[in-house]
């Protein structure tokens, strides 16, 4: 029973003070009252307060947002000079691409208009050679021309009908076109030189007739000479559409 009075005194001296305090003397009392008021100042007085690490978190978290815009914003006038300066490459070369395809259009097409040229100039060879033929047949008919200038006159066409035919055969298509053009050229080449062909053995069946007058070399002649007007027709067409693929006009020279 004392030892548990000496521990009250020790914890709760105020609670010992009031129950005792009739019962002890002046000495005692003052003891108490002391002893009372020093642990009632342990309790009262707060300990010390520790930093709020959670606070002092979220306020650093908040400074470094506010911060990061401005990083973000630094970042995007960086990226928009960038995306400018690509912007402006691509509508450079982009405009170096459309004026070396304009120089490479222009080409193309005096290219394929020299080739025109030739085709027409090999034709042009062709036409006083006809021309003396038909009038020739035609005094034949009439009984202006003999059979001699007849027969010359189509051997001269039989034979510039043959030169005509290598002629278009070797005729030189430009390397630099592209390669459908070079196609399209090649086969207007290759059409007019079996156009000729055909004429050629037209002529043959002329002479042939002169010299048997046999109604059958005429048939051959009509079959031969419209086999010809075919592959000439085949020809000016695909020559037409190799002036259309490089932008040309049919009409134009």
């Amino acid at each position: 029973m004392k030892l548990l009075r000496i521990l009250a005194w020790l914890f709760v001296p105020f609670i010992m003070i009031f129950v005792s305090w009739k019962k002890l003397g002046k000495v005692a009392k003052i003891g108490g009252a002391i002893w009372a008021g020093f642990i009632l100042l342990i309790i009262v007085i707060p300990t010390e307060e520790k930093p709020n690490v959670t606070a002092t978190a979220e306020t650093d978290a908040v400074a470094l947002q506010e911060k990061a815009p401005k990083v973000e914003k630094a970042v995007a006038v960086v990226d928009t000079k960038t995306e400018k300066k690509d912007d402006q490459k691509a509508k450079e070369e982009a405009k170096l691409k459309d004026a070396t395809d304009a120089a490479a259009k222009k080409a193309n097409q005096k290219e394929v208009l020299e080739f025109e040229k030739s085709v027409y100039a090999l034709e042009e060879t062709m036409s006083p050679i006809m021309n003396t033929y038909q009038e020739a047949m035609t005094g034949l008919g009439n009984g202006t021309v003999d059979i001699y200038t007849v027969y010359e006159a189509t051997e001269n066409a039989q034979k510039a009908a043959k030169h005509l035919q290598s002629k278009f055969y070797n005729l030189d298509v430009p390397e630099n076109l592209p390669k459908d053009v070079k196609q399209m050229l090649n086969a207007t080449a290759s059409n007019l030189s079996t156009a000729y062909y055909s004429k050629g053995k037209a002529f043959d069946a002329v002479l042939e007739f002169l010299d048997d007058q046999k109604p059958s070399h005429m048939s051959k002649f009509k079959e031969e000479i419209s086999m010809a007007d075919s592959f000439v027709m085949k020809g000016i067409l695909k020559l037409m559409e190799a002036k259309t693929a490089v932008g040309l006009e049919v009409d134009s020279k």
